[in-house]
């Protein structure tokens, strides 16, 4: 009898660690199967940034194109007609010493006014010659004002010169080519064509009409009328074009102003007046 628990004992401990280990080998058995049979929707996925391609095209390279020679006013819409609050409230630009980029001989790109804006301001009166001046709407309107507050002062000042197309611009740039010899001097005393202030309508060429002899001479600098409007032309929204020195290298001209009294002529400027 006690020959029969003993077997019965160690039965029972071979029958449960047989049934222990299969049942071990049955799980590792099952491990290694689970992975192959994982739906693949429940796979980890790739990072969207990883599937994004490089960029072929460096920023710099895209944004700095050495080739890349446009006028800067190409792109430039022509601003609606400012209203009064626009008017008076119209940018006023810091000058700096640094020289303009884009410049042919010191001269920047302009585009000609719309016909429709050009508006009479007197005449050019020499001798028996007179000639009918226009420009643009609104620098139109600023100086007939100047023009009636100089009166106040004893002065009968009169334009020389106003809008310019790019033909006219030519006509008179050859001439000077012809006489200096070259189109760099003669860019020193007229701008090329299409790169002339006179196109925009917001330039004007001011004389006194009672000292004809010192029309578009330097010595207009010595005139009681050019002291004048030193002091009085911002009032009317005219300033110089090209003092003496100036950053763009064009030679002093004491009778060239230009307004910038609004906001659309003050931005035909802008590059210039930085």
């Amino acid at each position: 009898m006690k020959w029969f628990q003993r077997f019965f004992s160690q039965f029972q401990f071979v029958a449960i660690s047989a049934l222990t280990t299969g049942v071990i080998v049955w799980l590792a058995a099952s491990m290694q199967i689970m992975p192959s049979a994982l739906p693949p929707q429940s796979q980890a996925p790739s990072s969207p940034l990883a599937e994004l391609p490089a960029s072929e095209t460096p920023l710099s390279s895209a944004t700095s194109d050495p080739t890349n020679t446009k006028p800067l006013y190409d792109d430039l819409p022509l601003l609606p007609h400012p209203s009064p609050a626009q008017t008076a409230n119209a940018p006023t630009i810091t000058s700096s010493n640094a020289a303009p980029s884009r410049t042919y001989f010191g001269h920047l790109p302009y585009a000609e006014d719309e016909k429709s804006r050009l508006v009479s301001v007197g005449e050019f009166v020499r001798g028996t010659y007179r000639r009918t001046e226009y420009l643009d709407q609104e620098a139109a309107t600023a100086f007939s004002q100047l023009v009636a507050a100089a009166v106040e002062a004893d002065l009968t000042l009169q334009p020389i010169s106003g809008f310019r197309s790019v033909k006219d611009q030519e006509e008179l740039f050859q001439k000077q080519v012809q006489k200096h010899g070259s189109e760099a001097a003669a860019a020193k005393l007229s701008a090329p064509p299409g790169y002339s202030e006179h196109h925009t309508g917001y330039a004007v060429d001011i004389a006194d009409r009672n000292q004809p002899e010192l029309d578009l001479k330097l010595a207009f600098a010595d005139t009681t009328a050019y002291r004048w409007l030193t002091t009085h032309a911002g009032t009317y929204g005219f300033e110089l074009s090209f003092p003496r020195n100036n950053a763009q290298g064009v030679s002093f001209e004491p009778w060239h102003w230009r307004y910038v009294g609004t906001q659309r002529a003050a931005v035909q400027f802008a590059i210039a007046r930085r």
